[in-house]
């Protein structure tokens, strides 16, 4: 499958925690341009957790819409940061599972992007994640992480 064929959706059967957890972020990170998450304003969060992304921030800007999210409250918050090493460490640090992005703590909703595409989502407090593969590389890769429970969407 080339980049001009047809997108590929698989979902998370479960949530990724600890080791399966920390190898996810590591290739969502190794693989990814850019990577976000969101803060909303009728939420509460620890600004020292998105302080710490502050060296790696691309950009943040005000949104109602982002990945499988539309809201009707007042617009989130996206910050858009740099995949990197420093990065994934940060990601695989602040949080022991997945669905643990989410507020009081941690931002919510990571979001890979690679080339302007969002391959990886997740809208965490409803505990749904799903990649959108558009070459076998970048399936197998993810099919390679030990534990990971993935189910392919019809």
């Amino acid at each position: 499958m080339n980049s001009g064929d047809k997108v590929e959706y698989w979902r998370l059967a479960e949530n990724p925690a600890g080791s399966t957890y920390r190898r996810l972020m590591k290739v969502l990170c190794d693989h990814s341009d850019l990577f976000y998450f969101v803060t909303r304003k009728e939420l509460k969060y620890d600004k020292e957790v998105i302080e710490q992304f502050r060296p790696y921030m691309k950009e943040t800007y005000k949104t109602k819409k982002w990945a499988n999210t539309i809201t009707k409250g007042p617009a989130a918050t996206v910050y858009v940061i740099e995949a990197n090493k420093d990065t994934c460490k940060l990601l695989q640090q602040l949080s022991d599972n997945l669905y643990g992005w989410v507020a009081p703590r941690l931002p919510e909703d990571l979001t890979f992007i690679k080339n302007n595409f969002a391959w990886f989502t997740c809208t965490t407090h409803e505990e749904f994640g799903e990649f959108s593969f558009r070459s076998d590389h970048c399936k197998s890769l993810i099919q390679q992480i030990e534990g990971l429970k993935i189910e392919k969407v019809d």
